[in-house]
């Protein structure tokens, strides 16, 4: 195989438009410049340049091959700088945005930790269940958990891992009665995320086979926020579909009462939403990665993931 050098020496030749400016870009002496170049030539019995005092042209042969050889050395240089990032310092600013209750069961100790571990990497959280436009806000990332298929093209939204939800209300509400049959839902009022929407209904999937079941409802109460919906059924006011990792330690406790527990009432996905890959800062690509390595270890040893 040719020298990797003169196909690196003729790229540096017409990326400059010649000899004298490449010599003087690359602190590679003219001479040796073209030189290797009319070995190259000379080896594949071919003309890349037509040269002459006066005269400096890439033959269509020279420009073909100019571009493989700048996919080369795109290449060598990204191979590079796997192995110069390891040495760069992290540090810079990221604008994040995260619902509060998701912060506080999920992200809260990965995103500490990774700040412990990058003491020059600062953050500024937006706490909202708004479902922020990472570009119109200026958020570099955006974490939320979503019902639905993404529709925006122009930015990148990366799926972690499906949760699930349940229905759940307090003992003060039910008296001691047990709900064993979906039908007796409808004696109770219902409490839903959401203000806005057309209509509201529970979509219940069965654990065990793959019936699912459509609840239209007309809920008491409405939230904007999930912390919203969380007091209200704490409090009583009916039953709500809220996810099990946030309240699977009331139900542990019996502050809540878990309703026909063989149902999940929603399948959520875990998202990562930002602009764009190009020019990824190494701060944000690490933060990204340790992100969704935490959040995917969670499902190997709690409840409330689907893998």
């Amino acid at each position: 195989m040719h020298s990797f050098d003169d196909f690196y020496y003729f790229y540096l030749v017409v990326k400059h438009g010649g000899f004298s400016a490449a010599s003087e870009a690359s602190n590679i002496t003219k001479s040796k410049l073209s030189r290797r170049i009319l070995d190259l030539e000379a080896q594949f019995n071919v003309t890349l340049i037509q040269r002459s005092t006066r005269h400096f042209k890439v033959t269509p042969l020279g420009q073909e091959f100019y571009e493989e050889c700048q996919k080369i050395i795109e290449q060598v240089e990204q191979a590079q700088n796997v192995l110069t990032r390891q040495k760069v310092d992290m540090q810079g600013l990221i604008k994040l945005s995260c619902p509060p209750v998701m912060m506080e069961h999920q992200i809260r100790p990965l995103l500490n930790d990774f700040l412990k571990r990058h003491p020059k990497v600062n953050v500024e959280m937006e706490l909202t269940s708004r479902r922020v436009d990472v570009l119109h806000d200026d958020i570099d990332l955006a974490i939320r958990t979503n019902f639905s298929a993404n529709e925006d093209s122009s930015i990148i939204v990366r799926d972690i891992i499906k949760t699930t939800h349940c229905l759940v209300a307090s003992p003060e509400l039910l008296q001691g009665r047990v709900i064993q049959h979906i039908t007796e839902l409808y004696e109770y009022p219902s409490i839903v995320l959401g203000t806005q929407k057309p209509h509201y209904q529970w979509l219940l999937h069965h654990l065990a086979h793959q019936e699912q079941i459509e609840i239209p409802l007309q809920p008491r109460v409405k939230s904007n926020d999930l912390s919203g919906a969380y007091f209200a059924v704490l409090d009583g006011l009916g039953i709500a579909d809220l996810p099990y990792l946030t309240v699977k330690e009331d139900i542990a406790s019996g502050r809540l009462i878990h309703i026909l527990p063989e149902w999940c009432s929603n399948l959520g996905t875990v998202q990562l939403v930002y602009a764009s890959r190009k020019g990824q800062r190494l701060v944000m690509e690490q933060l990204i990665e340790h992100l969704v390595e935490g959040i995917r270890s969670y499902s190997q040893h709690e409840a409330g993931y689907v893998v």
